[in-house]
C-alpha cells in the first residue's frame, strides 16, 4: 500500500510540477537562508511574519519541501504547506496564506506562540531540511470546497448538518453543523433553517463569544432569525474555544459545555465555525462515552470531509485525513496515549468518562451528561416513523407509509417536513403530489394513483445522497405548516393529453426545430418521444420527424431493449422511427434525472459522439420532450453560441405548450429556475451573468471525455453552413393558442 501511495503521489506530483514547483527551476543545488520578523500573533498564537510567501519561493523552497525553521536557540523542522489541514493535529506547519497573501507559523489545532515563547519581534530563519520531503503527504492532503450551494446536494450537506446516530445516542437528539449566525463561509442561513426544521432547543457554540454573537446578529443582511430566539432565550452557550485540544483552557471550557447540555432540553446542537475540528472532537467524545466503537467515531468525523471536499470514503486520502486528525486526537487527547498506538483493544467509554474526568467533571456529572443523552429521539409533532421498502430507478425511495395514513396524521400539501433518517441523514423538504420543486432539491412526494409516500431528489439520487437502501428507517416530522404551499399553488400545473386542445400537431408533440445561436435551419429538432406512446403523442411526433428528414435520433429515455416492446404495441405508429432504428440510425441511452451526475455527463457524451459520426438532419427527444430534453438542447446551444436568454425561452417552450405558462408570469419564473440550474453545471459556475456559457459547454464535453475533434465535427454538422436536407427554408411552427379544460396534474417533471 505504502508503495501504491508513493507511486500514485509520483504521478500527482509529475501533473502538478507546474504548481507546486513555479519558481524552483530557477533555484540553485543549495536552497538560500530567509529571515523574517514576527509582525502579529493571531488569536489561536499563530504567528504572521513580516515576509511574504514569494521570499520562500524566491529562494528556491516549494510546497511539500520540509523546512529548518530557527527560532531562539532552537531548531524546527517544518512542512511547507497551504493550510493547517496539510499537517496533523497538534504538528508544525509554515504555512502559504494565499488568500492573504500572508506567511503563518502555527501549530495545527494549538497555540504556538504559548508553546515555543515567541512574540512580536522575535526573528526566525528559514533553510531547506529535506526538498520534497512533505511532497507526498502534502498532495494526498489537498482540500478543495465552494461555498455555492448549487454545488451541494441537499441543504443539509451545504451547512454540514446531521444528527449523531452512534452506539448509545439515538437519532435527533444531538445535532451537529457548520455555524448557524456566523456567515463567513455562508451556511449560516442554512444551518439556522435546520436547527429550526428539528426544533433544536440548546445550543454549544464552541467558536464564538457573547461579544461575537451579537456582532452577527447585527450585522448587514443577518438572516438567522431562529438562532436569535434562542441566544435571547439564554439558550445559547458560547464556548469562545481555542483549537488545541490538549490545552488546559480547551478542557476546561469543553466541561463547561458539557455541563450546560446536561443542564437543559433537547435536542441539542453542536457548533463551531465549519462544524469539522472543534464540533467533530466535541462530538467524538460524546460518542465514546455512550459506547460508539471507533469506526462509528470515525465516520461521523469523516462525514465532514465528505460534505465539504467530496473525500472518497476508504481512499487513502480519507484514510490519512482520519488517521492524523480524530484518530491521533482519541489517542493523545482522550485515551493519553502516544501517538500512533493501536485503539483496537481500548475501551473508548472508559477513556471518555476518564478524560471527561480529568477536564473537571465529577462522577455526578458525567451520569447526568450520560442521562441527558441516552433519551429517546426527540421529533416535532406531528410526526410519523417508517421504513424504505423500494429504491426506483432514479434513487427515489417508496416508503412503508401509506398517503392516506399520512394525510390522516395533519400532514397537508404545501407544508415543509423534516426527515430524519436512522444513518443521521437530514431532510427538509415540500410535501407534493408532483415535482414542483427546482432541479436537485428534495421533495417528499404523494404521487396521485399510487399508494404510498416516497422520499425524492428531483434530477438527483436520495439513495446516494443519504446513503440508505431498503430497510432503512426514518421518521418525518412537520417542521414548517404551509411553508412551501405559494411555491406549490404557482408550480402545479395541469395538461390534457387530448390532441383537440392544442392549436396544432406541433404544440401537441412538443416538436420544434432549434436554430440559435450558430445552429443552421433545418438541421436540429427536439420533441417528445415519437416511439413511446404513453402521453398519446408518438404517431405526431413521428409524422412532424419524417417531414423534417430526420435522419439521425437520440433517445435519451429508453434502452435498446425496450424498441420490441413499442414496434409490438398495439397502437404501434411509428414507421419512421422504426426505418431509422433497423438501419442503425438511433441511439438508445437511457438516461436518469441526475444531470449534475457523471454519469449523465458520460451519456450526454455518448449521445453527441453518435450524431458527429453520423449525419443530420437530428432529433432527440426523450418521454415529454422537457426535461432530459432540455438540458441536451441547452448544452448544444450553448456550445453554439445560443444567450442565456435565448435558452431560456427554448425551454421554456415545453411549458407553453403543455401547459400555457404565459411567458413573465410567476409561474415561468420559477420554473425557469431549473433551467438555469442546469446552465450553472454547464457553465461550471454560479454565475451565469459572466459565464462565458460556449467555453463551459466546451469544457464539460472535453471533461466528460468528447475529443476536441469530435467537438468540431459537430459543431460544423450543426452550424448554419453545414447542410440542410429539406431545402433552405427553415422549419416554422404555428402561432400557439391553447383550449379545451385542462385534466391531468403535472406528473412529468421528473418522469420525462
Amino acid at each position: 500500500m505504502q508503495q501504491t501511495r508513493r507511486f500514485a503521489s509520483a504521478l500527482i506530483a509529475f501533473a502538478m510540477a507546474a504548481l507546486v514547483f513555479p519558481v524552483s527551476v530557477f533555484a540553485t543545488d543549495v536552497a538560500g537562508r530567509v529571515v523574517g520578523t514576527v509582525v502579529e500573533v493571531q488569536k489561536y498564537g499563530n504567528l504572521t511574519m513580516d515576509i511574504k510567501p514569494k521570499a520562500l519561493y524566491d529562494a528556491g523552497f516549494a510546497l511539500g519541501d520540509l523546512l529548518k525553521v530557527g527560532i531562539g536557540d532552537r531548531t524546527l523542522v517544518i512542512p511547507f504547506c497551504t493550510s493547517y489541514s496539510d499537517v496533523d493535529t497538534g504538528s508544525l506547519v509554515v504555512r502559504d496564506d494565499q488568500k492573504n497573501n500572508l506567511l503563518i507559523v502555527a501549530v495545527n489545532m494549538g497555540n504556538f506562540s504559548t508553546k515555543y515563547n515567541a512574540k512580536v519581534g522575535d526573528v526566525l530563519t528559514y533553510s531547506l531540511a529535506e526538498k520534497a520531503g512533505y511532497l507526498s503527504e502534502y498532495l494526498l492532503r489537498q482540500l478543495k470546497r465552494t461555498n455555492l450551494r448549487s454545488d451541494y446536494a441537499t441543504d443539509s450537506i451545504f451547512a454540514n448538518f446531521r444528527s449523531i446516530a452512534t452506539t448509545g445516542i439515538r437519532p435527533a437528539v444531538v445535532y451537529r453543523s457548520s455555524n448557524p449566525v456566523n456567515n463567513e463561509i455562508g451556511r449560516a442561513a442554512y444551518a439556522d433553517a435546520l436547527a429550526k426544521a428539528v426544533g433544536i432547543r440548546t445550543v454549544l457554540n464552541l467558536s464564538d463569544s457573547d461579544q461575537d454573537v451579537k456582532g452577527y446578529l447585527a450585522a448587514p443582511g443577518f438572516k438567522s432569525d431562529y438562532y436569535k430566539s434562542l441566544f435571547e432565550a439564554g439558550r445559547v452557550k458560547t464556548l469562545n474555544m481555542g483549537v488545541d485540544l490538549a490545552a488546559p483552557e480547551f478542557g476546561s471550557k469543553l466541561a463547561e459545555a458539557f455541563r450546560f447540555l446536561a443542564a437543559n432540553e433537547g435536542p441539542y446542537l453542536f457548533h463551531c465555525t465549519e462544524g469539522k475540528d472543534r464540533a467533530g472532537f466535541a462530538s467524538a467524545v460524546l460518542e465514546s462515552l455512550m459506547g460508539a466503537s471507533l469506526d462509528e467515531v470515525v465516520g461521523d468525523y469523516m462525514l465532514s470531509y465528505e460534505n465539504y471536499y467530496g473525500v472518497k470514503k476508504g481512499s487513502d486520502q480519507y484514510t490519512a485525513i482520519a488517521n492524523s486528525n480524530i484518530v491521533a486526537s482519541l489517542t493523545m487527547v482522550v485515551c493519553g496515549l502516544p501517538k500512533g498506538s493501536d485503539l483496537s483493544g481500548v475501551d473508548l467509554a472508559a477513556a471518555a468518562s476518564a478524560y471527561l474526568g480529568r477536564i473537571g467533571l465529577s462522577a455526578d456529572e458525567i451520569a447526568a451528561l450520560k442521562s441527558a443523552l441516552a433519551v429517546d429521539s426527540i421529533y416535532r409533532k406531528p410526526e410519523v416513523s417508517g421504513s424504505v421498502t423500494q429504491i426506483e430507478k432514479y434513487g427515489h425511495a417508496v416508503t412503508d407509509i401509506a398517503i392516506s395514513d399520512f394525510d390522516g396524521l395533519g400532514f397537508k400539501l404545501g407544508d415543509m417536513v423534516t426527515v430524519v433518517f436512522d444513518n443521521g441523514f437530514v431532510l427538509e423538504a415540500p410535501y407534493l403530489d408532483g415535482y414542483y420543486v427546482n432541479n436537485g432539491y428534495p421533495l417528499v412526494r404523494a404521487y396521485p394513483g399510487q399508494s404510498n409516500i416516497a422520499l425524492c431528489i428531483n434530477y438527483g439520487k436520495l439513495n446516494v445522497v443519504a446513503g440508505i437502501g431498503v430497510g432503512s428507517k426514518f421518521t418525518i416530522m412537520l417542521s414548517g405548516p404551509e411553508g412551501y404551499l405559494t411555491q406549490y399553488e404557482v408550480r402545479k400545473l395541469k395538461r390534457t393529453d387530448n390532441r383537440a386542445d392544442y392549436a396544432s400537431d406541433e404544440a401537441f408533440a412538443n416538436f420544434r426545430p432549434i436554430a440559435i445561436g450558430s445552429i443552421g435551419p433545418g438541421l436540429l429538432y427536439r420533441s417528445s418521444s415519437p416511439i413511446d406512446n404513453q402521453l398519446g403523442r408518438a404517431s405526431y411526433a413521428d409524422k412532424l420527424s419524417a417531414a423534417a428528414g430526420v435522419r439521425t435520433i437520440v433517445n435519451l429515455s429508453d434502452s435498446a431493449d425496450s424498441l420490441a416492446g413499442f414496434l409490438a404495441a398495439k397502437n404501434f405508429a411509428s414507421p419512421h422511427y422504426a426505418s431509422l432504428a433497423k438501419d442503425g440510425q438511433v441511439l438508445f441511452l437511457n438516461m436518469n434525472l441526475a444531470f449534475s451526475s457523471d454519469e449523465f455527463r458520460a451519456k450526454v457524451v455518448k449521445g453527441l459522439e453518435f450524431m458527429a459520426d453520423h449525419e443530420g438532419p437530428y432529433l432527440f427527444h426523450c418521454t415529454e420532450g422537457k426535461d432530459r430534453t432540455g438540458f441536451y438542447a441547452a448544452l448544444l446551444e450553448a456550445l453554439m453560441g445560443a444567450s442565456k436568454e435565448a435558452i431560456v425561452d427554448d425551454y421554456m417552450q415545453s411549458f407553453i405548450n403543455y401547459y400555457g405558462v404565459k411567458k413573465g408570469s410567476p409561474q415561468y419564473a420559477l420554473i425557469s429556475q431549473d433551467l438555469l440550474g442546469m446552465l450553472k453545471v454547464i457553465a461550471g459556475t454560479g454565475d451565469l451573468d459572466k459565464a462565458d456559457l460556449a467555453a463551459g459547454a466546451r469544457h464539460y464535453l472535453l471533461s466528460g471525455g468528447m475529443s476536441a475533434a469530435q467537438i468540431e465535427t459537430l459543431e460544423k454538422k450543426l452550424s448554419a453552413g453545414g447542410k440542410v436536407s429539406m431545402g433552405e427554408a427553415p422549419f416554422r411552427l404555428l402561432p400557439l393558442s391553447r383550449g379545451g379544460a385542462p385534466q391531468r396534474p403535472w406528473a412529468g417533471l421528473c418522469a420525462s
